[in-house]
């Protein structure tokens, strides 16, 4: 990324939730206001660097239930210099945040290293950390909001709904050289928003029920106003006019007012992928991380040798609606809308296929090693499948939640002092 984006990401990672004389500051991203012509401006960024930030669940050792706990543990962070730690709309969540990466070794090192030690302050506190996209059983509107000035703004706005928002994700930021790019690689990547729900979907329980839902995360966010799938344009110029009109009605204030699946953010010279849930293990949220870098890449490339292609199709945003829906249901088991004329295919299959095509350009980096573990999706167990069958072996929602912090104490052990995992054989034999 540039230096202004190097710079806003800094800031926004530096962000903490005590300003260190124990009052509490502002610890989102200040929701600036956006003007009608230099902040509309996108702030290049030469190479598809990218960085990544993973949403935590603060649970109560003694319940299972999550715990309003991000003040203290965030005060601590800060106290101890911890980096990349912020906080989210609820006292129950944690962001952990790397800095600006080239690879995904670059992002594992940061995030084992980050959450790890989050993850020693939560428990010398009395909380444990877990990570799952809804908590199993909490009832939404016993959450806290965090005490931000943000925060208290879209509680007034939302009322209610602001407590449908006890969710939890996975974003991802990959740097674009330019806005036309960045539309045209949006355009992209609307296609493979199911492919994303289906390998990430980790969250089948809302308060105590199985909703039958892959992903229940996914289909709260419809809820929310200037949400779901990314409107559609042709070029930067239509986003622009469509940012203009937005903010003259006073409908938004600034970017994040805008929660789409796939969103640009000019101010960092990125498009900004969140569509994903937060898998149970960071070794599984390091493999969607390489496949949505690789995705990226390799739709930036097609841009650049077929310009044509950057404007997309709008038929393929008609479809993406039903498509991203079958996934929000069904995950991997879903057939999904391949085609405009309605041509339909299994979902696994069309992800064993496009793993297959990317492999080639992950190995450039040396991300295949983590794009290899989801060659064979057919076989793949998500979060949302370990944790119904969890629930049905134990009847235990309490077990169930301590399951997932387990999950993620298990991962950290096994990752930290460990070397980034090495390309499997069948990966060098595809070599």
């Amino acid at each position: 990324m540039n230096s202004a984006g190097n710079s806003a990401a800094s800031n926004a990672a530096a962000a903490h939730g005590s300003n260190g004389n124990g009052t509490i500051a502002p610890c989102a991203e200040a929701p600036k206001s956006v003007g009608r012509n230099e902040d509309l401006a996108f702030h290049p960024s030469l190479e598809p660097s990218f960085g990544v930030e993973v949403e935590l669940q603060i649970l109560d050792r003694e319940s299972g239930d999550l715990a309003p706990g991000a003040v203290r543990i965030l005060k601590a962070c800060e106290d101890d210099g911890v980096a990349g730690t912020t906080c989210e709309l609820m006292q129950s969540m944690l962001e952990v945040k790397t800095g600006i990466c080239s690879t995904v070794d670059e992002a594992r090192d940061q995030l084992v290293a980050r959450i790890g030690r989050v993850r020693n302050i939560a428990t010398s506190l009395g909380y444990e950390l877990a990570m799952a996209s809804t908590h199993p059983f909490h009832h939404a509107t016993t959450s806290t909001i965090f005490p931000d000035e943000r925060y208290a703004k879209i509680l007034e706005r939302l009322q209610w709904l602001t407590y449908q928002r006890v969710m939890f994700g996975l974003h991802v930021h990959v740097g674009m050289p330019d806005g036309d790019t960045a539309i045209g690689v949006t355009n992209l990547l609307v296609r493979y928003l199911p492919h994303l729900i289906a390998l990430s979907a980790n969250s089948p329980f809302w308060q105590g029920v199985d909703t039958g839902l892959a992903s229940t995360r996914v289909a709260l966010y419809h809820l929310l106003p200037h949400a779901g799938i990314p409107q559609y344009f042709g070029d930067w110029k239509a986003f622009r006019h469509y940012c203009r009109v937005m903010l003259d009605c006073k409908t938004i204030s600034s970017f994040k007012d805008i929660y789409w699946d796939i969103r640009p953010r000019p101010d960092f010279g990125t498009i900004e992928i969140r569509i994903c849930d937060i898998p149970p293990t960071l070794t599984e949220t390091l493999r969607l991380v390489a496949l949505i870098r690789t995705l990226a890449v390799a739709s930036l490339r097609l841009v650049k040798e077929r310009p044509r292609v950057r404007r997309g199709a709008e038929r393929r945003h008609w479809i993406a609606v039903e498509n991203k829906w079958l996934a929000t249901r069904y995950g991997l088991k879903a057939t999904f809308v391949r085609t405009p004329s309605g041509k339909r295919r299994g979902l696994a299959q069309d992800v064993a296929e496009l793993v297959e095509k990317l492999l080639p350009v992950a190995r450039e980096r040396g991300d295949d090693k983590y794009l290899a573990a989801l060659r064979h999706p057919e076989k793949y167990e998500t979060g949302a499948d370990r944790q119904r069958k969890h629930f049905r072996e134990h009847g235990d929602w309490k077990r169930l939640a301590m399951y997932l912090s387990e999950e993620l104490a298990r991962d950290l052990q096994a990752l930290k002092g460990v070397a980034a995992p090495q390309p499997a054989a069948e990966a060098h034999a595809s070599s």
